[in-house]
């Protein structure tokens, strides 16, 4: 007896094989976005199942366990890809992330991390950088939860513009400068690391009549590598939904040791004005931002405000490719390096001020 092949059953295979390859495409396409878009700091919404330990799950249906473990899933793949990018080059190859520990005024101890800088590529009006720290340092990632000490907000309670939200902030509020050199330019001593000079800079827009919210966290203390995670999340706890929100993340410069961009801060790194020592600064701008464009033109007109009032405070303007800096959060995100580790504290003290001054005529320039 002679069997008759089963065409149809060949093209139900067919069918339900192409069903399937497509809807593994479309997953992988799926996760892929949901990854690139956690990694450049945008919102990323999956689902979490809090499981509460008095119901022992009873109450969870088969579908939500699943759904729970499917997002642990996407969370283990986006750490998992975000820890194992890293860019290098032949010195960063030898870096350690943890360098020493030193004790600073406090009863914790501080951890040190040994923070690659800048590759000075030459004295041009724009400076462009290729970057040989780890891109890690860079990546925004929106998170629940933080990983350093619970966040104090400290808000000044002068009059504010009603169009304006004006947030300063320390995504690395341990910097340090010259004085602290033997703590790898680190400490958690307000009176000597940047989160003082915020605190000066904010001082002096107080008494101008600018309120601005002051966020003195140490997002970059215990864990460095969620300095810029934490900073995220602290600044969108504050930010506004009906004013233009000004950012102002104030960081300090520095170098590796007998490096060409050493080199290059020790012959700018001061300017006399008006008689006195100030430390130069420069403005960095994230390329990678979708809003880069509006960032340089911010950044460019803070940069003239600055030179017809102070020529020669701030530095050329430095573009970092491939980075973020969460400056997609405002079109007026402004990353500000004042002074250096090769600047002293009183140095940077005083530029703080004429920073003040700068700041205010320019806000009040964007308040029209």
């Amino acid at each position: 007896m002679k069997r008759r092949r089963n065409k149809g059953g060949t093209k139900y295979y067919m069918v339900m094989s192409f069903i399937c390859l497509t809807v593994l495409f479309l997953g992988y396409s799926f996760v892929y976005n949901l990854s690139e878009k956690r990694k450049s700091g945008q919102e990323v919404t999956t689902i979490s199942i809090s499981y509460n330990v008095e119901k022992k799950n009873k109450d969870l249906s088969t579908f939500d366990k699943i759904m729970s473990y499917f997002n642990l899933f996407l969370e283990k793949t986006f750490k998992d890809s975000e820890d194992t990018e890293i860019i290098e080059d032949e010195e960063s190859k030898n870096e350690e992330a943890v360098n020493s520990i030193s004790k600073v005024n406090t009863e914790k101890e501080l951890e040190i991390y040994d923070e690659r800088e800048h590759n000075y590529k030459g004295n041009k009006q724009e400076v462009k950088l290729n970057s040989d720290r780890r891109k890690n340092f860079f990546k925004v990632v929106t998170t629940a939860s933080r990983s350093s000490a619970s966040r104090k907000l400290f808000v000044n309670t002068a009059s504010v513009s009603d169009s304006l939200n004006i947030v300063l902030f320390h995504t690395h509020g341990t910097e340090a400068f010259k004085e602290n050199q033997e703590s790898n330019y680190r400490t958690l001593d307000e009176s000597a690391n940047i989160v003082g000079i915020g605190s000066k800079i904010a001082s002096k827009l107080l008494k101008k009549g600018v309120k601005t919210i002051h966020l003195k966290d140490y997002n970059d203390y215990p864990d460095y590598n969620s300095s810029y995670a934490n900073s995220n999340y602290a600044v969108r706890q504050v930010l506004s939904n009906t004013k233009t929100n000004v950012l102002l993340d104030i960081h300090r410069d520095g170098a590796d040791e007998n490096s060409s961009y050493e080199r290059f801060l020790s012959r700018v790194k001061t300017v006399e004005i008006n008689g006195k020592t100030a430390a130069t600064c420069t403005l960095v701008i994230g390329n990678k931002n979708n809003n880069a464009d509006k960032l340089k033109a911010n950044a460019g007109s803070l940069y003239e405000k600055a030179y017809e009032m102070y020529p020669g405070l701030l530095r050329e303007i430095i573009i970092r490719e491939g980075a973020y800096f969460n400056q997609y959060l405002s079109d007026y995100s402004f990353l500000i390096e004042v002074g250096s580790t090769l600047n002293t504290y009183e140095e940077v003290k005083y530029t703080a001020d004429l920073i003040s001054e700068i700041l205010y005529e320019y806000i009040k320039e964007i308040n029209k």
